[in-house]
């Protein structure tokens, strides 16, 4: 498969999904791209994360290089060609399933990222 050769562009920082559920649940996603490389970073706080992590505080990131940030960015435009990068990373991941969903697509495109 012939990747999109362009270069992917810098966006700053931005929010797929802000929830808050009093204090049982806060949900934080961002994404951010830097240097042609996706980072999508979140952190969970509240009662649930307790529950499940013993600590009420819970960090992530998937940390995509440039080739695997070009592939995925070329799978999406395959998809949804009339949207820009952050349009789509917003379409496709953004909402409480945002992260679920991004692991998913990368399933299904052999898409690697660190986490």
């Amino acid at each position: 498969m012939e990747l999109n050769n362009t270069t992917i562009q810098d966006i700053a920082k931005f929010s797929l999904c802000e929830h808050r559920d009093g204090t049982r649940l806060s949900v934080n996603v961002w994404a951010e791209i830097r240097k042609e490389c996706l980072l999508i970073s979140g952190q969970d706080l509240g009662d649930v994360v307790q529950e499940h992590f013993s600590d009420s505080d819970y960090e992530y990131w998937y940390a995509f290089d440039v080739e695997n940030t070009k592939l995925l960015f070329t799978k999406l435009s395959e998809q949804n060609p009339e949207l820009d990068n952050a349009a789509v990373l917003s379409e496709k991941f953004s909402g409480l399933d945002g992260c679920r969903n991004l692991r998913d697509f990368c399933k299904q495109f052999d898409i690697q990222y660190n986490f």
